[in-house]
């Protein structure tokens, strides 16, 4: 019975594996099938949620996890000095300069792409990419940016650190894991008006942070 719902499952499997990148596919369909098993356990039969729609949660669940674990163990001492030397070099500008520095600024100073010290920021918060694009071609950056921001990632940085627990799981859903309102839906246990609804709200209270309202 467990192995022909598992089998049943197969596809939502394999098109969930799909979202992941740089971790080994028979792994993470062996973590989805773990996923479909959590599922199965939790499921009631008199539930009008489809088992497929149920289980969604707990592969993706089960597929994020193993796939975090893994980028925390790779996730290299280099990274980790390069942040520090970002930070110390940001408090040395901001003395200099009177003001905080931009990333642009810090790059300049350093001879480090930008993009490699933003990565490297964001990966010490267990966030993907920043610059990971959406369907509709626009990334968190572009969505709540306004033209008096300019290129200062680090506030934006210090703002998703900000967030409750909740809402950075909001944000990584939609923007890191390019996962649709009704797939970030499935996830969280709720329905898409409150996706739609929270997120809103979340991105107002980043520009607000950002000062862009």
């Amino acid at each position: 019975m467990l192995e022909e719902i598992i089998n049943t499952c197969e596809p939502l499997i394999k098109s969930i594996a799909q979202k992941f990148y740089g971790v080994d596919y028979e792994d993470l369909y062996q973590v989805g099938r773990i996923g479909v098993i959590e599922a199965y356990n939790h499921y009631k039969d008199d539930t009008k949620t489809k088992f497929t729609t149920f289980a969604y949660q707990y592969i993706f669940g089960q597929m994020y996890q193993y796939t975090m674990l893994n980028k925390t163990i790779k996730q290299n001492r280099d990274t980790l000095k390069l942040v520090k030397l970002i930070d110390k070099t940001k408090n040395y500008l901001e003395q200099s300069l009177n003001r905080l520095p931009t990333m642009t600024e810090i790059s300049a100073y350093l001879n480090i792409p930008e993009q490699t010290l933003i990565t490297s920021i964001l990966n010490t918060h267990s966030i993907l990419s920043l610059d990971k694009e959406m369907e509709s071609d626009t990334n968190l950056y572009n969505t709540i940016k306004t033209n008096n921001i300019n290129e200062d990632y680090i506030d934006l940085n210090n703002t998703l650190a900000s967030l409750n627990k909740d809402e950075q799981e909001l944000i990584r859903l939609r923007y890191f894991e390019d996962l649709t309102q009704s797939e970030t839906a499935s996830y969280l246990g709720i329905n898409q008006v409150k996706v739609s609804r929270e997120e809103k709200r979340v991105l107002k209270k980043m520009r607000t942070s950002l000062n862009c309202e």
